[in-house]
């Protein structure tokens, strides 16, 4: 990913990273933001969890937000005190036409502020470990990608879906505003916290180790997959007009 030259127009952009753990990190996308020289600022929702921080940066500051996985679920009852007030503020950057970028729980709340619902898949239907999608987007591949979820997501008709498999639609837009299911900055630093906190999540088709040795034979795919969705979203999303 370091060989990719940078243009001077990679230097105008600012970045507000949603993070609501602090075991967490924006992974792979973090690492490109850097190479192309974007800044970001990163606001940590649950840095205490007992007093979860929903006092959100202007997001008329920065030229784009990216919000991120949790390992909270949208529709659990016992987080909609701070789930709500984020569903309200990226309502409001829709409404702003300010960019953005929701990331599995990142792209659910997106979905919820759009007028979709999130709930609990069916037996069977989660996604944990390397899935391929079917995307009408020329620059975003089949895959692979990353999934790390057990939910289902519904989208209102006037919600574009931009690729989809059997299980979920995996990238959608709406306006400047793009959600997906799947998790394109996983690499293993990251995804080996996500074992050892929700191992108990992993089903018994697989294992821990089986997931990280897959996420090590296809780095370099899913790294240049994230890539191209990174640009597409920085180029023709965000820069759009």
């Amino acid at each position: 990913m370091g060989d990719r030259a940078v243009s001077s127009s990679d230097l105008t952009m600012r970045v507000l990273l949603i993070s609501h753990e602090p075991q967490a990190s924006p992974g792979v996308i973090g690492r490109l933001l850097y190479e192309r020289r974007i800044e970001t600022e990163t606001h940590i929702v649950l840095e205490d969890p007992v007093n979860p921080n929903t006092a959100f940066p202007d997001p008329g500051d920065f030229d784009a937000v990216i919000s991120f996985g949790s390992f909270c679920n949208a529709y659990d009852p016992a987080v909609r005190d701070w789930v709500e007030p984020e569903v309200s503020l990226i309502s409001d950057m829709v409404e702003r036409d300010i960019p953005y970028l929701g990331v599995c729980f990142g792209g659910q709340l997106l979905a919820e502020a759009l007028g979709g619902s999130v709930e609990r898949a069916p037996a069977g239907s989660d996604e944990i470990g390397l899935i391929d999608i079917d995307s009408d987007v020329a620059e975003i591949p089949s895959g692979p990608w990353f999934s790390w979820h057990e939910d289902r997501t519904t989208l209102p008709d006037h919600v574009t879906v931009l690729a989809h498999n059997g299980n979920a639609p995996q990238l959608f837009r709406y306006g400047r505003a793009v959600g997906t299911q799947f998790h394109p900055e996983a690499e293993i630093p990251l995804v080996r916290t996500w074992t050892e906190i929700g191992g108990d999540h992993i089903p018994a088709r697989t294992s821990a180790t089986e997931i990280l040795h897959d996420l090590q034979v296809r780095r370099e795919d899913l790294e240049a997959n994230c890539a191209r969705l990174v640009d597409w979203f920085l180029e023709d999303v965000a820069r759009e007009r």
